[in-house]
């Protein structure tokens, strides 16, 4: 009988006691929070988050500067074949001179 007498409560006051319960949840989590243990622990997260960001970076900017090195390099190359063509070109324009010359 008492369950019932209970159950009945609690259908009455159904928003009182949700109140209830929100408001020792949150005493309760911020007891939680307020611990030095949690301090500490977020604490050495947000360190190592900042961390794992810093080497990010670094990797970052490394890749970043291969790349631009390795683009500098085929620059180059294409400069250095472009040259060569140029002065394989050369003769043969000559050549034909020699030819239109020769008629």
């Amino acid at each position: 009988m008492v369950k019932r007498e209970i159950f009945d409560f609690a259908n009455q006051h159904k928003s009182a006691l949700i109140f209830a319960a929100g408001f020792a949840t949150a005493v309760v989590g911020k007891k939680i929070l307020e611990s030095k243990v949690v301090k500490d622990t977020a604490t050495d997260c947000v360190a190592g988050v900042m961390a794992l960001k810093q080497d990010a970076e670094d990797r970052v900017s490394e890749i970043k500067e291969d790349a631009e090195a390795q683009l500098e390099e085929e620059d180059d190359e294409k400069k250095l074949i472009e040259v060569e063509d140029e002065e394989e070109e050369k003769p043969k324009k000559s050549s034909k001179k020699s030819k239109k010359s020769k008629k």
